[in-house]
């Protein structure tokens, strides 16, 4: 139900001004859960993004949006002593991974390859007089692939740096029947620095994520043709605090 709820907030907000849903938090850390092991974790805070599109010859538009307060969220699965399972929710969509910690004590490294996307449907129609007009739908699809890697140290530090490539179809089916399909292809390079505080079996993930996405391309399709439409870029931050619950391992 969050996840949903992320994906349409977020297709929602392409539409209406050009800001594309991204993925940014990470709200782990690179210690390995244990076999049975699970974290299970809400990320509350807020988000700026920006999306600016410039042509040579035309100069450039900028969008921008703040969203208080804000939702991601996480969970892992402890599958072996170092190997386990996570799924990412944000308004991208969900992102399934697996988390390998490579290194230990006293640094911590983990990698966490991941791929997922989000997909959603929302229309719209107005009835007077016994009389059902539709008006605009909108069916939006999103698909990442990437990978990050999580350093933490025994204070309780921990940082995050990763890729992602995202690709996002967007199809407006006017109330004449025209549909008209955006498509955008992204690299986006982000990373976190955040603190673990651990009370029993809760934990408090203070977290400051960050975005970059330095070109994405874009292209229109009107139902005939296909367009190429201005690069774009953005920055996503998502000032985080993450609240979860821990168990421990089998045998514990």
């Amino acid at each position: 139900m969050i996840a949903r709820s992320l994906v349409v907030a977020g297709v929602i907000a392409w539409s209406a001004g050009c800001i594309v849903p991204r993925s940014a938090g990470y709200g782990m850390t690179a210690v390995p859960l244990g076999v049975g092991a699970s974290d299970v974790g809400l990320a509350l805070g807020g988000i700026y993004q920006q999306e600016t599109s410039s042509e040579p010859g035309t100069g450039s538009g900028t969008s921008r949006q703040t969203q208080i307060p804000a939702f991601e969220a996480n969970a892992q699965l402890g599958v072996t002593p170092q190997v386990g399972v996570t799924l990412h929710a944000s308004e991208a969509g969900l992102q399934p991974g697996v988390k390998i910690t490579a290194l230990h004590d006293p640094v911590m490294l983990a990698v966490i390859p991941q791929i997922g996307g989000g997909f959603v449907t929302r229309a719209t129609a107005t009835t007077s007089g016994g009389t059902t007009a539709n008006g605009n739908a909108i069916t939006s699809f999103t698909f990442l692939l990437g990978v990050r890697a999580v350093v933490s140290l025994p204070v309780g530090l921990y940082a995050g740096l990763g890729y992602d490539r995202q690709y996002i179809s967007q199809a407006i089916r006017n109330a004449n029947g025209t549909t008209t399909t955006d498509f955008q292809q992204a690299h986006n390079v982000g990373g976190a620095i955040g603190y673990e505080l651990r009370v029993g079996s809760i934990a408090l993930r203070p977290e400051l994520a960050v975005l970059f996405t330095p070109l994405a391309k874009n292209q229109s399709n009107n139902g005939i043709t296909t367009a190429d439409r201005p690069d774009s870029s953005g920055l996503f931050l998502f000032p985080n605090i993450t609240i979860a619950a821990v168990s421990t391992p089998q045998g514990k």
